[in-house]
């Protein structure tokens, strides 16, 4: 299901539960060999169908497994001038227990932080952080896709923009590091495909793609940070990197699984953090739970601070490009918007 290319909800989203499906299967692949009649051909067409079924899974989950190579190399240099320390939480709107929170984003002491669904309740809440955090972006709503960026660092060319539906707001703008460098950041929460929200991924799909095109313009340092609704697995996200050539931490090193924090069972890595070439990655980690929904991501990157190179995306095919263009248009066009 998840090779169609339809935008609909129900299809796009069997691009979810990939590590699921891999655990029955295997299951039901290791109960079928000790009860497989090996003269039934029948038997050990079903035995091939799930054997081919494990690969293909495994060849999707395999490169956030840490038997990947690391797409983005560590570094021990951490505390430093070229160092940004960046905490990203969905933090749920009706979610009410701020000292939780607080508790939790204390000890992870970010230079910079992006909140999702941030309201008016929690903007309120969020001013005791204001002498530590003078620098800061907030759009908080009641629809669930309010946001709040707090930042130690300086800020610059800040805007809030609503690049697809006009009820989904992104920031964009700079964040100045120690050492004068500035970083071009990306704070991003597209709506999801739901029966509930969006019977289709097009939106969604659209301002993903939107930012990947304008980042292949940019020639600054790059930080994407944000809930993306989305798998890192997925055709999208995977077209993302192509199209941006932006790195994945997680690729190398695991899953992070951040959604949904109440089911163990039922989690996938929702919350992204992808960078430019010249990061290198000090630390990375899904915090404690904080009474959202959402685990909150944390990482610690450093800017130029060692030689040896990072991995690389592929890159982007003419029928990605083709793809890009198709969808971003078909996204804005959909929502009264024309392409540019």
């Amino acid at each position: 299901m998840p090779l169609i290319t339809s935008k609909k909800w129900w299809v796009r989203a069997f691009d979810f539960p990939h590590l699921q499906i891999s655990f029955l299967s295997l299951i039901a692949f290791i109960a079928l060999i000790f009860m497989v009649d090996w003269d039934n051909y029948y038997d050990i067409g079903l035995l091939i169908l799930l054997l081919i079924a494990l690969t293909y899974q495994y060849s999707i989950m395999h490169p956030y497994t840490p038997l990947a190579k690391k797409q983005i190399t560590a570094t021990r240099i951490r505390s430093s001038s070229a160092s940004i320390r960046v905490f990203s939480a969905n933090i749920l709107q009706d979610n009410k227990d701020f000292e939780r929170f607080l508790s939790v984003f204390r000890k992870a002491n970010p230079d910079i932080v992006v909140l999702l669904e941030a309201n008016n309740w929690w903007q309120e809440k969020l001013k005791i952080l204001k002498e530590e955090y003078p620098y800061s972006v907030e759009y908080p709503l009641e629809n669930f896709y309010g946001i709040i960026l707090l930042s130690k660092l300086k800020l610059k060319d800040t805007e809030v923009k609503f690049l697809v539906d006009d009820k989904i707001p992104s920031i964009h703008g700079f964040v100045q590091l120690k050492n004068k460098t500035w970083v071009k950041l990306y704070c991003l929460h597209p709506m999801p495909p739901s029966p509930t929200e969006n019977e289709k991924s097009l939106d969604r799909d659209a301002e993903i793609l939107i930012i990947a095109k304008e980042i292949r313009k940019e020639d600054y340092p790059i930080i994407v940070m944000g809930d993306l609704n989305d798998v890192a697995w997925s055709h999208t996200t995977r077209m993302f990197q192509r199209i941006s050539q932006l790195l994945d931490p997680r690729i190398g090193r695991g899953f992070y699984n951040t959604f949904h924090a109440d089911y163990p069972l039922f989690r996938w890595p929702l919350d992204h953090l992808f960078v430019s070439d010249d990061f290198k990655l000090a630390e990375l980690k899904r915090l404690k739970s904080i009474g959202s929904d959402h685990f909150p991501m944390f990482a610690e990157l450093c800017h130029g601070c060692n030689r040896e190179e990072n991995g690389s995306p592929e890159n982007a095919s003419k029928e990605d490009k083709a793809e890009a263009k198709e969808t971003i248009e078909n996204g804005l066009e959909e929502n009264g918007k024309s392409p540019d």
